[in-house]
């Protein structure tokens, strides 16, 4: 009974959280957006800042309990000192979308307490953990037996929650993932404003039906990826790609874009990618353009210096790109690694039929609504370089079959929610939705 209750205390911690440190009202006004930022839009970027809290703080060897108090202590006065504007806000919100989102978060919640066994790679994560689980130094992170390499942050959230829940169990931990990814799904549909309610919350539970794995909250990592994409492709939506952006929402998206590096080698990449290109196709001056990409650069700078010179340790796990240079003297096994790679793509679509869904929309848009705007661009081909550079990486596997059977359906899904976003491109085309 104790641990029922606990469960339901912790979504209401999280609650409490989340609503430090901007309101609907403040985050408008810094980002000069005229009201089109509500409560769950605040609630999602305020997630945000407390991942950026987390890795700052992360280094620094702090009491786990002590940051725990002390968030939980602003967080609670803010809303105390913002109770009228909370308080207007809940009044005139639709309740039961709030209802089905605290019914959802408790049921992926009681689904996990079920679900208690690890799997393989949430060992590796679960080493550098306990690294802050008991109270070690960052510096101890390069002892860990297996990949110490690897980025900490998600390792870092689950040792936080988990030294700070009731009862101080390891699965309390992993209760941030499923509480982000259920929030995420439920901006995303704002993308789309339903005027039939009904058919918002069945997008919702259809979404969510699409792409819930409980294999992969089982200590991974790759739905804080997915999460954190969504997230971002919800705040590309908003651009008019047509007019001059506001500077400050290029830098809310590349922030959210970044703190994807702090969570695996991989998101690096996907960060490279999706930011260089965001920048690119933006409508600014070069001058403009010139120092966001000094801004990107000067990140990518800081995550290296940190992991080699704070930590100890930088490093990919597999740099042997070079590889490809002896790959294309054999090109009838660069025709079967392709072949095998391309037949692993499609069992990992049908694994994940968000993929299915993705291009199916994607192709749709282009050849039927004849709809090919500077955001179909600007995703399109953010697909193929993420394509691109996955096709490259296992190339350079010599044990490409083992990684193509392991890893290649996770490695596509954790992206999967970045193109979710041609999904809300062809709804948007059906006239007969009353949406």
């Amino acid at each position: 009974m104790i641990e029922v209750i606990s469960i339901f205390a912790q979504f209401f911690i999280f609650l409490i959280f989340f609503s430090f440190p901007f309101t609907p009202k403040t985050l408008n006004k810094t980002l000069n957006f005229n009201n089109v930022l509500d409560l769950i839009d605040t609630h999602t970027i305020n997630i945000i800042f407390f991942l950026y809290f987390c890795l700052l703080l992360s280094f620094f060897n702090i009491d786990l309990k002590l940051l725990f108090n002390i968030y939980f202590i602003l967080s609670f006065s803010f809303i105390f000192f913002n109770y009228r504007e909370f308080k207007f806000r809940i009044k005139t919100s639709k309740s039961f979308i709030f209802f089905l989102f605290f019914l959802v978060v408790l049921s992926l919640f009681f689904n996990i307490a079920q679900y208690l066994r690890l799997e393989s790679d949430g060992h590796l994560w679960l080493e550098k953990a306990l690294v802050f689980f008991n109270g070690d130094k960052i510096q101890s992170i390069p002892n860990v037996p297996t990949h110490p390499e690897y980025p900490h942050l998600g390792s870092f959230l689950w040792a936080f929650f988990w030294k700070n829940s009731i009862m101080e169990l390891e699965y309390f931990g992993r209760y941030f993932q499923p509480y982000f990814y259920t929030l995420s799904v439920f901006i995303f549909a704002k993308c789309i404003n339903f005027k039939n309610i009904n058919l918002k919350i069945f997008f919702i539970l259809f979404f969510i039906l699409i792409t819930y794995d409980t294999y992969l909250f089982a200590g991974y990592q790759e739905y804080l990826i997915f999460t954190s994409l969504i997230v971002a492709a919800r705040y590309i939506y908003l651009i008019d790609f047509e007019k001059t952006i506001n500077s400050k929402f290029i830098f809310l998206v590349l922030s959210i874009l970044y703190i994807n590096c702090w969570f695996k080698d991989e998101g690096t990449v996907y960060f490279i990618i999706f930011s260089t290109l965001l920048v690119f196709v933006s409508n600014k001056s070069i001058q403009s353009k010139v120092l966001f990409y000094i801004f990107i650069i000067i990140l990518l700078s800081l995550q290296f210096f940190l992991q080699k010179y704070v930590i100890g340790l930088h490093g990919f796990p597999h740099n042997n790109l070079l590889s490809l240079v002896s790959l294309m003297s054999d090109p009838l096994l660069m025709i079967t690694k392709f072949l095998k790679i391309l037949i692993g793509f499609i069992i990992s679509f049908i694994k994940y039929p968000l993929w299915i869904i993705i291009l199916s929309c994607g192709l749709l848009n282009i050849f039927i609504f004849k709809k090919f705007q500077k955001i179909n661009k600007y995703f399109t081909w953010c697909l193929i370089l993420n394509f691109g550079f996955i096709f490259l990486i296992f190339l350079s596997f010599e044990n490409y079959e083992w990684y193509i059977k392991v890893t290649l359906d996770r490695l596509l899904f954790q992206t999967s929610g970045f193109y979710s976003i041609f999904f809300i491109l062809f709804l948007k085309n059906l006239k007969f939705l009353k949406i």
